[in-house]
């Protein structure tokens, strides 16, 4: 419930097309097309079929609208979540591509409203989506104008039960996915669907939807994906030694995370970016937490998922946070998160005198009441 009010109004962050770029296929070697028909659209609209990769996106194919239809084709070993982008419309279509013809349908006055035909694993993720998830969803939004309410009335004892409800949906939503790749082990939409909210879970549900899921998945891109990112959480677990990196300070001067250790007892690595409100939220805590013990040994070593420098060194200034802070300003794709296993922030690992893990994700109360539990 900490992260409620920006759940709520988190938008859906829009992919900016700036290139036609290269594609990825040959036209020799395809074996799916995706036929579009966007009624209404103008001519000469370019449209790209893209796919995630490590360092950002990648085009498929692209094409040019003509009659307000365009053909697009590329090669899969088995079904995968791309994205359809039309050029001057917001945001991306997501659609799980199969071997075949598949259709995408929409309206230029309604672009959100399309339609895709021929594709079971996109079928089965729509239902999925929209019946089970999408329940949960609306339950979230209603209890939303109520926690509102009760945090502009000062009903604390309202608010309270609130976020005990929210947590109860959350969990009741987790079950569900997990309940779903359970049922349908053969399916990859089950595991595109826990990957893609591999924040939610703990390292031993991720490892039981691994777990789950049918043998002939193995090859499966998004178990693969599962398995990585079991294997990364593992490593940094509560007990585990903590994994060294090295990254750049606002100044541009390299900084190890082993020589701040060096220097300190206890260490909290604070994963954060200045355009996350959450973390900014938490800031004032980190703050208080920082000044009550740095005397006494502890300090923060800070994280940050900004791609703008100006950003980051803004929104340091602007909290206050006078701990180290190191970034190689890649945004999602910082090297020392994917090190960690974040998929999410803000996060945390609070690292002791022996160089060992000692506490995961520690923020608010939790974090004052640890490290009094520790240094008072």
């Amino acid at each position: 419930m900490r992260n409620l009010i920006s759940i709520l109004v988190a938008g859906f962050l829009a992919i900016v097309v700036v290139s036609c770029g290269e594609t990825q296929k040959s036209k020799k070697n395809t074996n799916f097309n995706l036929h579009v028909t966007i009624t209404g659209m103008g001519d000469s609209t370019m449209v790209f079929l893209k796919e995630r990769v490590d360092d950002g996106w990648k085009t498929v194919d692209s094409s040019l609208l003509t009659d307000s239809k365009a053909s697009l084709s590329g090669h899969i070993e088995s079904p995968d979540v791309q994205y359809l982008v039309i050029d001057k419309v917001r945001g991306a279509f997501p659609i799980f591509m199969e071997q075949g013809d598949i259709n995408f349908t929409s309206d230029k006055n309604n672009p959100r409203g399309y339609k895709v035909e021929n594709s079971k694993s996109h079928t089965a993720y729509e239902n999925f989506m929209g019946n089970v998830l999408g329940s949960f969803d609306q339950k979230v939004q209603a209890l939303g104008s109520k926690y509102g309410m009760a945090q502009r009335n000062g009903d604390t004892a309202e608010v309270a039960r609130l976020e005990d409800e929210y947590e109860g949906i959350q969990n009741d939503k987790k079950n569900a996915m997990l309940n779903y790749v359970k049922e349908n082990s053969s399916s990859v939409v089950g595991p595109y669907i826990i990957y893609s909210n591999a924040y939610m879970f703990e390292l031993n549900q991720l490892e039981d939807a691994v777990n789950s899921t049918d043998q002939s998945l193995t090859n499966n891109k998004y178990v693969k994906l599962l398995k990585d990112k079991v294997a990364t959480l593992k490593r940094v677990q509560i007990g585990q030694p903590f994994i060294d990196f090295t990254q750049d300070d606002p100044q541009g001067n390299p900084v190890s995370l082993a020589s701040v250790v060096e220097k300190n007892k206890y260490v909290l690595v604070d994963f954060w970016a200045s355009w996350c409100q959450p973390c900014r939220g938490e800031n004032p805590n980190v703050v208080n937490a920082f000044q009550k013990y740095h005397d006494k040994g502890f300090t923060v070593f800070g994280v940050s998922f900004d791609s703008k420098k100006d950003n980051w060194i803004k929104a340091i200034q602007d909290d206050g946070l006078t701990w180290i802070h190191v970034s190689d300003l890649k945004g999602w794709g910082n090297a020392a998160g994917k090190l960690y296993g974040i998929q999410s922030i803000p996060q945390n690992i609070l690292i002791g005198p022996e160089g060992k893990i000692i506490a995961r994700n520690v923020r608010g109360k939790a974090l004052q009441n640890k490290l009094k539990e520790l240094m008072d």
